[in-house]
């Protein structure tokens, strides 16, 4: 076993903006920020264009546009957010599943146990291109031995960029960055540091009055202190922050599906993917949605609402069905995508039947489908599905 860690700090780079842009590439080249279009309208973010014109995210509406007369402004889109985020996140746990979720747009990665066999940097080279080709997702990431080093890193060369942050790095890269660049340290404190001549994170390094900094920092002064000095949590749990609210899979296909029985293949696939989750996370879903894009770059996506949550292969696949053939135009597919939500614990999950079913055949048909993906699991091959009625 490793003494070190291996972190990876992986961030989408104005995300929002990110997301309007890749929906609509014409919007790549203007100015653009997320937020309420009024004057008392505050940005949410505002992406490349427009930052060099110094609009940043927390800025009056009013501000921005003095800035910047031609800015664009764009309602946010949560739903259309939230889909690149999961496919964000589906993409990143293909690398590893030690992917802790951060934010919608951020996740630590530890891949200690994967650079036996890639290099740390190449990995994030290959990570970078492949959310920026495929899916049109600008990142920055940072290679460190901790979360905090991985996440300075990460800030350090925005967009697009790849920054290593060794302990024996940080006098020379940590130590002359202002306080306010300090992950952790508030707006509301930073004055505050200033007063007591705490301007450079080095200041806070080596800052020798401990009884005065904790009138500033208080029960935190020893952690910050701490990684001031290059210190932090190496500690990644990929069950941290999961108050899901969906669940998604989807694939980017490079030479296109051209015929609807590939595409329903690959729909299968997806769906037992995502079914195999729900179970994993014992939730049910009463939500289905279905996104496409075609050859042409066009991108299409439908939900469907179910009477009842369920974990029902058969159930959320005939959604599935049902919502790619109202999408489908007989065109050749780039990308699919199946997702579940309005996500419930099973256990409380009352069906409701009506004078048609038996209980018998429902509890039996799930006992089926819970061994039938135990087996997979166990085997991680999909060694074994119900038959499905055509």
């Amino acid at each position: 076993m490793k003494k070190y860690r291996i972190l990876l700090h992986v961030d989408l780079n104005a995300f929002f903006a990110s997301c309007e842009e890749a929906e609509n590439p014409a919007l790549r080249d203007k100015p653009i920020g997320i937020g309420k279009d009024s004057d008392r309208g505050i940005l949410t973010t505002a992406n490349y264009v427009a930052r060099r014109f110094g609009v940043s995210s927390a800025m009056p509406v009013a501000e921005a546009r003095k800035r910047c007369p031609n800015l664009l402004v764009l309602p946010g889109n949560m739903a259309l957010y939230q889909r690149y985020s999961e496919t964000f996140f589906e993409y990143l746990r293909t690398i590893t599943d030690q992917v802790e979720p951060a934010s919608i747009d951020e996740a630590y990665l530890d891949i200690t146990d994967l650079a036996d066999r890639i290099h740390p940097m190449k990995l994030a080279e290959k990570i970078q291109k492949t959310l920026h080709d495929n899916h049109r997702l600008p990142v920055s990431i940072g290679i460190g031995p901790n979360r905090f080093l991985a996440k300075m890193a990460s800030d350090m060369k925005k967009p697009l960029g790849i920054t290593v942050l060794r302990k024996r790095d940080v006098k020379e890269k940590l130590w002359p960055l202002p306080i306010e660049r300090m992950v952790g340290i508030g707006r509301k404190t930073v004055p505050d540091l200033k007063l007591i001549g705490i301007r450079t994170i080095g200041d806070l390094a080596n800052y020798k009055d401990r009884q005065n900094l904790n009138k500033f920092l208080g029960n935190q002064t020893d952690a910050f202190v701490g990684k001031a000095h290059g210190e932090g949590s190496a500690y990644v749990d990929p069950s941290r922050a999961e108050t899901v609210h969906s669940i998604g899979n989807s694939k980017t296909y490079e030479n296109f599906l051209h015929d609807y029985a590939s595409m329903m293949s690959a729909l299968e696939r997806l769906t037992e993917k995502v079914v195999e989750r729900l179970n994993k996370k014992n939730l049910a879903a009463k939500n289905v949605g279905v996104q496409l894009r075609t050859s042409e770059y066009v991108q299409r996506s439908k939900q469907l609402t179910l009477p009842q949550h369920t974990t029902s292969y058969d159930v959320i696949f005939e959604a599935v069905e049902h919502l790619f053939d109202d999408l489908y135009e007989d065109k050749p597919v780039h990308l699919l995508g199946v997702s579940v939500a309005q996500l419930t614990e099973q256990a409380n999950v009352v069906r409701q039947l009506n004078i048609f079913e038996a209980k018998e055949p429902l509890e039996r048909d799930t006992h089926i489908s819970k061994l039938l993906e135990s087996i997979n699991r166990h085997y991680d091959k999909p060694l074994l599905n119900k038959g499905i009625k055509k």
